[in-house]
């Protein structure tokens, strides 16, 4: 699943190619990948330029003069770049044409979603999702989190994960991050102290940016997989001896979300 690093690394290789490009047309295939009616999201797009491309969270932005295109690509959606009069795949179902390529939305889960909202109205769609600080916020302290935790009596992995604290966060980087930290995913978050909570703060950005320097672990958009993947600690290393101490990483399901770590490095307190 895309994360905050995978579609970080998405929006940087895009800015790139796409920025002051007219979208000469759009194709959408299948209306459920779009919120806004079909006929809507073509007009709104099409002969605009693409001045920016942003990110909030887990969702990229193409910024037009007058609007937003929003993206969340959820379980498996991804951009791929093509030549123009490359065939469509299957599974592609919002097509962006541009002068001399084409930028094609392939997903084969089909829950990503897109769509177009006024610029004015963007504050208010990110409020209403009420998103968490960046990882890179200077308002991101460990006091930040003591004062949002201090009600929760529940896993530190349950809230990384719940994106109105820390937005961007997915299970994957919350693994590796809380063994950066040496926290116990089933670790209460209220009982946590304020040293411990900074960990956190302080190994999600080596982790984040150590992902960055990878290519996140999914297919960018020439179509080669991100490198992180070989370098993770934790997760995915059920029976597999732990980097730091030897012992055998565990998996564990902890709110609803396969868990792994290492039981001694990371005992629970």
């Amino acid at each position: 699943m895309p994360e905050l690093v995978e579609v970080e690394t998405t929006r940087r290789d895009l800015s790139k190619i796409i920025e002051n490009k007219k979208v000469n047309k759009v194709k959408v295939y299948l209306d459920k990948i779009v919120y806004n009616k079909s006929e809507e999201f073509v007009n709104k797009i099409e002969n605009e330029v693409i001045r920016k491309v942003k990110r909030r969270g887990k969702w990229l932005l193409f910024e037009l003069d007058n609007s937003y295109v929003i993206i969340h690509f959820r379980m498996e959606g991804r951009f791929y770049l093509l030549p123009l009069e490359a065939k469509k795949d299957k599974h592609d179902y919002v097509i962006f044409y541009f002068d001399d390529f084409s930028l094609h939305y392939n997903d084969p889960r089909l829950f990503g979603k897109m769509q177009v909202i006024d610029k004015v109205d963007l504050e208010k769609f990110f409020e209403e999702k009420k998103l968490g600080l960046e990882y890179t916020d200077h308002n991101l302290t460990s006091k930040y989190l003591k004062d949002k935790f201090k009600t929760h009596h529940t896993d530190i992995k349950k809230m990384l994960l719940d994106q109105s604290y820390i937005t961007g966060i997915g299970n994957i980087y919350a693994d590796e991050i809380l063994f950066e930290s040496k926290i116990n995913p089933k670790s209460y978050a209220d009982k946590l102290s304020k040293n411990k909570l900074q960990s956190i703060i302080d190994n999600t950005k080596i982790v984040f940016e150590r992902s960055l320097e990878c290519k996140g672990t999914y297919p960018n958009i020439d179509g080669k997989r991100g490198t992180f993947e070989n370098h993770l600690k934790v997760h995915m290393r059920e029976n597999k001896p732990c980097y730091d101490c030897g012992t055998t990483i565990i998996k564990e399901k902890v709110g609803g979300r396969g868990t792994y770590y290492c039981p001694y490095c990371q005992k629970k307190v």
